[in-house]
């Protein structure tokens, strides 16, 4: 099981450590409220059918006004997820890791401390 609290980089919005609020096999679920925004990560992991997959997900939640009817609050998600789906026989952990380094690689044109524009910003404007 990964630490409790998740420890998390201070440069990211949710700096400080998520505690866990579930645990339990192959899944643990942490969570932190940072100002109205509640951050969920969940961390899980499945085989079947000599595959395993594990996922990283991160959920956000907030309450805010609704811009079309100005009287009333909504609340507001956003999801974003890694996936890694592979073959328990033949890959192994370190080609598995080295393809998830390839994969952050690809997302981002420069350092996360340095970004200014990454290629996660064009992909979230709908370019391909």
């Amino acid at each position: 099981m990964l630490a409790d609290p998740l420890p998390i980089d201070a440069s990211y919005i949710t700096a400080a450590d998520q505690p866990a609020i579930s645990r339990e096999t192959g899944k643990s679920v942490y969570q932190l409220t940072v100002g109205s925004v509640r951050y969920r990560t969940t961390i899980s992991h499945q085989s079947a059918k000599g595959r395993r997959r594990s996922i990283v997900r991160l959920d956000a939640t907030a309450v805010k006004a609704d811009p079309y009817v100005p009287a009333t609050n909504v609340e507001d998600t956003l999801t974003t997820y890694l996936v890694i789906d592979r073959s328990e026989r033949l890959s192994t952990d370190a080609e598995v890791v080295a393809h998830v380094k390839e994969l952050l690689g690809v997302l981002a044109a420069c350092t996360f401390a340095n970004a200014v524009t990454t290629r996660i910003a064009q992909l979230v404007a709908g370019e391909s």
